[in-house]
């Protein structure tokens, strides 16, 4: 039986960096993936908490499947998607500001439906950081604490990596075809196990890849070449 392959971006196709936006992306990571596309017929999506906008722009022009904001925005190839509006509460801006001034080298990234205190250039902050996105969640209802690589996000409990997957895989190409997964974080950790019940692979790029993201690069390019664990 042919696969579907998913894919983390952050800490899997490229290295994590002190800031979101630090990130160094390979020159030819775009067209090993619409490689890769073609090589499995379709069957290839990126699964990101990162925003729809981010992900489109850092592997243009390739034309992919994109699972964003841990599953809260959903596009298909050659298609547009609906970018909800901001689902947090406007509450939350000053309490974040204050944060950030009193703790200077953390980050706030903002999203449409979540949050993430970044604290990766100020490790002494995690307690604080933590002790913060409780609050918030705590007061606002409806949202859970993600905690990810030196970093809490503040997402819609709705949301996961895993039930995105598990959506795609009911429609085409992935229908029928054996899910793979791969990624680096905690925030991968729903969409292991949404492989895993489908009978999939997971795999963590710590275990499978020895931590390096240009292994699983090369991985990619492999399998390109020859019959192996995602072919076609």
């Amino acid at each position: 039986m042919r696969h579907a392959l998913f894919l983390d971006f952050d800490g899997t196709l490229v290295d994590i960096a002190e800031s979101p936006s630090a990130i160094a992306v390979p020159a030819e990571l775009p067209a090993l993936l619409m490689r890769m596309q073609i090589f499995l017929g379709g069957a290839v999506a990126i699964v990101s908490g990162r925003p729809l906008a981010d992900l489109a722009s850092y592997l243009a022009p390739a034309d992919l499947d994109f699972i964003a904001e841990h599953g809260a925005v959903v596009k298909r190839r050659g298609q547009s998607a609906l970018v909800p509006e901001q689902a947090w509460p406007e509450s939350w801006h000053a309490r974040l500001r204050q944060f950030t001034a009193d703790h200077p080298a953390t980050e706030v990234e903002r999203k449409s439906s979540s949050i993430v205190l970044h604290f990766r250039r100020a490790p002494e902050a995690e307690r604080a950081a933590f002790d913060l996105v409780s609050a918030l969640a705590k007061g606002a209802g409806g949202f859970e604490i993600l905690p990810a690589k030196m970093a809490f996000e503040l997402k819609p409990a709705s949301m996961s990596k895993g039930k995105a997957i598990t959506a795609l895989m009911a429609e085409e190409p992935y229908r029928h075809r054996i899910p793979v997964f791969a990624g680096d974080d905690v925030t991968d950790e729903d969409g292991f196990a949404a492989v895993a019940a489908m009978g999939g692979m997971a795999l963590r790029v710590d275990a499978s890849f020895g931590g390096a993201t240009a292994r699983v690069r090369a991985w990619l390019a492999g399998e390109i070449g020859m019959q192996g664990v995602v072919a076609a």
